[in-house]
């Protein structure tokens, strides 16, 4: 016969207490659960700031773990349904100036109202931190002879691996319009930003030459202008009746130095909230008058733009410089 040895007490409810059963351990929070509580995280440092988009980004660690973390900081943008939530007698001013008919405030409104979005990115990687460091700019003024020289072979070095690693990849699901042309076509394909924060009616996409050839701006001449004009004319109509917005109000550009290959013309939308370095969106149109005044224009000019300090190409540059 076996004797439990076990003791305990009866508490009022009638249920039995073992004295000597071993305490429960108190579960121990995952990390998810302690970034939940943003009073865990201590700032190291900031890494970025930018008052145009009233965002900031910091590193530092969470409570209990040393491994880097990083947290975009950033004002949601207003939601016109709830802004009559700011007009209530739950909403706070602090007047900072009164000029005659002009009144300057701020206004504290109740919680919940306009958040604040926050990203935790954990733990971060050399890479993560490297998309919120700011590189000085330096300015290229591109030659006809530093284009043939350097630039030239560069693209075509960096066209040939990009077409390695995209000729297995597909762009069916981000497909508006193929053209069929016989010696040269283009597919027009949606290119939205991953976040804007513009107007709801904000679109951009891009129409991708097959012409493997035409590597960039400096590649066209007068002999592309039908293609060129063909390709405008398609990509506005197409966009202007699936996005229902006028063509108006559709910039189309070139950019320069270009980022894939081969050519690539974009379509957006005039009113965004950011933009685009002047020095850098050649307008398709214009592109289109400097053909028809001069056939090798762009050939012969000289192109001004700027790069970041660690930007291959500027080495490539840097180097040809000093030889």
């Amino acid at each position: 016969m076996a004797v439990d040895l076990t003791t305990g007490s009866y508490d009022k409810s009638g249920v039995f207490n073992k004295h000597n059963e071993a305490p429960k351990s108190t579960p121990k929070k995952s990390m998810e659960d302690n970034m939940v509580c943003l009073k865990n995280f201590q700032i190291i440092k900031v890494l970025k700031e930018c008052l145009s988009t009233k965002s900031i980004v910091v590193e530092g660690r969470f409570a209990e773990d040393d491994k880097p973390a990083i947290i975009v900081i950033e004002k949601t943008p207003f939601d016109k349904r709830d802004i009559s939530q700011l007009f209530t007698s739950d909403s706070r001013l602090e007047l900072k100036f009164w000029n005659n008919i002009y009144g300057n405030y701020h206004v504290y409104p109740q919680t919940g109202f306009n958040g604040i979005s926050v990203q935790v990115i954990h733990p971060a990687t050399e890479s993560d931190f490297l998309k919120f460091v700011e590189v000085p700019l330096v300015m290229i003024n591109e030659t006809k002879d530093l284009y043939e020289s350097i630039v030239l072979p560069y693209f075509k070095v960096i066209s040939e691996k990009s077409q390695d690693c995209t000729k297995n990849s597909s762009d069916e699901d981000k497909t508006l319009y193929k053209d069929s042309g016989e010696s040269n076509s283009f597919v027009l394909l949606k290119d939205d930003l991953d976040k804007c924060l513009c107007t709801n009616t904000h679109f951009r996409a891009k129409a991708v030459v097959s012409q493997k050839d035409i590597l960039s701006l400096r590649c066209l001449s007068a002999a592309d202008i039908p293609f060129l004009i063909k390709l405008q004319k398609k990509c506005l109509e197409e966009l202007s009746t699936k996005y229902e917005v006028p063509v108006s109000k559709i910039e189309s550009y070139v950019p320069y130095p270009p980022t894939s290959f081969p050519l690539h013309v974009f379509f957006e939308t005039v009113e965004k909230d950011s933009l685009i370095p002047v020095e850098k969106a050649h307008s398709l149109t214009t592109v289109i008058s400097n053909l028809q005044l001069i056939p090798d224009y762009y050939q012969r000019i000289t192109l001004t733009y700027s790069l970041p300090e660690s930007d291959p190409l500027l080495k490539s540059i840097n180097e040809h410089k000093t030889d």
